[in-house]
C-alpha cells in the first residue's frame, strides 16, 4: 500500500503548459480534457445571453454579489436538491471561476506545508499541481475500475490521518472510474469517523450514460464532512468559466478568500448560465451530449482494439469522453510522446497524474475535441508507434 512520499513533492506537469497546448493549431489533440466546439450548445447560449442582457441591462456589466448571482445560485441549489442534497439552499453556495478556482481556494484553507492530503492515484494533474505548490505530502489511494477500495482506504486513513481527501467519485479524471452508489455513504461515514474532510470534485457527475448518481454531499446533510465543487466546463461550456462550491462550515472563510482573489466571478457568464438553466436547456443538451460521448468512446475503443498492443489495458468507463490506457512496461513514454508529436498527435502522458512514479506507462485520451476522423486517425498513429516500440 502506498504511503506519503517523504517530504512535499513537485508536480511534473504544469497546467499552464496543458492549456497552451489546448488550442495549438495543426495537431490532432487527444490531450486536452475539453469538449470540441461542436459539442457546445452555441445557439442556446446565444439565446441565454440575449435574455440576460434584456433582463439585467447595464447591471450585467457591473459589480455584483461576491458569492454570485442570486437567481443562479437558487437554480444550482434546486438542481442539487433534485439529486438528494435536500437541505441545500442558495445561501450555501459560492460561485467560482471554474472548478479549478473552487479547488484552489478550498485547498488553500485546508492545507499548510507538510499537511498530508489523500487523493486518488491517478488523479487530476491540476489538483496535484495545487498540492505541490502548497507543500503537501500526498497519500495516493490506488484506483481500480470501481474507484478506491474502501477497506484499503480505511487502513490508510487510520495510519496517516490526512487533513482531507480529494476525490472525483464519478468518472474520475483520468481513470474514468466511478465509485458505486452503495459505497458512497460508507465512504462519507468513514471520513467522518477519522475527521477527514472530503473535497468532492463532481465536475463529471452529470455525464454517465445511465444518468446522474447522487453526490457524496447527499450523504452529509449536516455539511460536517463534505465540501463540494463542480463547474459547467465539461457539460455546457469551458469558456463560460462558471463553477461553484458548497464549502460547508468553511463557507465564510471560502467566500472571503475568493473575494480577495477576484471580488466576484464573471457577471456576464453567470447571467448567461442562469438564463440557460431557466430556459430548461441543460437536460436536453445532456441527453444529446451523452450520446455524442458514447459514440466517440466507441469509435476510440474500436480503434484501440484494432491497433494497440494486445497487452495494453483500456477500461471502458460508464460515461464521459476520456479513456485511460495502461501500456506494457516496455513502452518508453517520453519516446512515444516525441514520436507522436512529430506526426502531429498529442496525448496526456500518464505519469503527470501521479504524485509518485507511475506503476506502469499509461496515457489519457480525450475523445471529445478532435473530429471523429482525426480521433480514429490519431489513435491509429499511436497504435502503429506502440507496435514498433520495444
Amino acid at each position: 500500500m502506498n504511503a506519503p512520499i517523504p517530504g512535499p513533492f513537485r508536480a511534473s506537469a504544469r497546467l499552464l503548459d496543458f492549456m497552451r497546448q489546448a488550442d495549438e493549431p495543426g495537431l490532432i489533440n487527444l490531450a486536452a480534457g475539453v469538449p470540441g466546439p461542436d459539442a457546445l450548445p452555441t445557439d442556446a447560449l446565444t439565446r441565454a445571453f440575449s435574455s440576460a442582457l434584456q433582463k439585467d441591462g447595464a447591471s450585467l456589466f457591473a459589480y455584483h454579489h461576491p458569492e454570485g448571482d442570486h437567481r443562479l445560485r437558487e437554480s444550482l441549489a434546486a438542481r442539487l436538491q433534485s439529486r438528494g442534497v435536500h437541505a441545500l439552499t442558495a445561501a450555501n453556495i459560492v460561485t467560482t471561476t471554474g472548478c479549478t478556482q473552487a479547488l484552489s481556494v478550498l485547498l488553500s484553507l485546508l492545507v499548510t506545508p507538510g499537511s498530508v492530503v489523500a487523493c486518488e492515484g491517478p488523479a487530476y494533474y491540476g489538483m496535484l499541481e495545487i498540492l505541490s505548490d502548497a507543500g503537501a505530502h500526498v497519500l495516493a489511494l490506488p484506483v481500480g475500475t470501481d474507484s478506491i477500495d474502501l477497506e484499503q482506504t480505511e487502513t490508510l486513513l487510520a495510519k496517516h490521518r490526512p487533513v482531507c481527501l480529494v476525490i472525483c467519485p464519478t468518472l474520475s479524471n483520468p481513470s474514468g472510474a466511478t465509485l458505486p452508489v452503495e459505497q458512497r455513504g460508507p465512504l462519507v461515514e468513514l471520513c467522518r469517523r477519522f475527521g477527514v474532510r472530503i473535497v468532492e470534485d463532481d465536475i463529471y457527475g452529470e455525464l454517465p450514460d445511465a444518468g446522474t448518481p447522487p453526490p457524496l454531499l447527499s450523504y452529509d446533510p449536516s455539511g460536517e464532512v463534505v465540501s463540494y465543487v463542480t463547474s459547467f466546463s465539461k457539460t455546457v461550456s469551458p469558456g463560460l468559466r462558471t463553477g461553484f462550491c458548497v464549502p460547508g462550515p468553511l463557507h465564510e472563510a471560502f467566500a472571503a478568500r475568493k473575494c480577495q482573489q477576484d471580488l466576484h466571478s464573471g457577471v456576464v457568464t453567470e447571467g448567461i448560465l442562469r438564463e440557460f438553466l431557466a430556459a430548461g436547456e441543460l437536460d436536453p443538451h445532456l441527453i444529446w451530449l451523452r450520446q455524442r460521448n458514447l459514440k466517440r468512446r466507441t469509435l476510440a475503443l474500436n480503434a484501440i482494439g484494432a491497433t494497440f498492443p494486445a497487452d495494453a489495458l483500456v477500461h471502458a468507463p460508464s460515461g464521459g469522453y476520456m479513456l485511460w490506457a495502461q501500456l506494457p512496461a516496455r513502452i518508453n513514454l517520453k519516446e512515444l510522446r516525441a514520436a507522436a508529436r512529430a506526426e502531429g498527435v498529442v496525448f496526456a502522458s500518464g505519469d503527470v497524474f501521479y504524485p509518485h512514479p507511475a506503476p506502469l506507462p499509461s496515457l489519457r485520451l480525450n475523445c471529445a475535441k478532435a473530429s471523429e476522423t482525426h480521433l480514429v486517425q490519431g489513435i491509429q498513429i499511436l497504435g502503429r508507434l506502440l507496435s514498433t516500440t520495444r
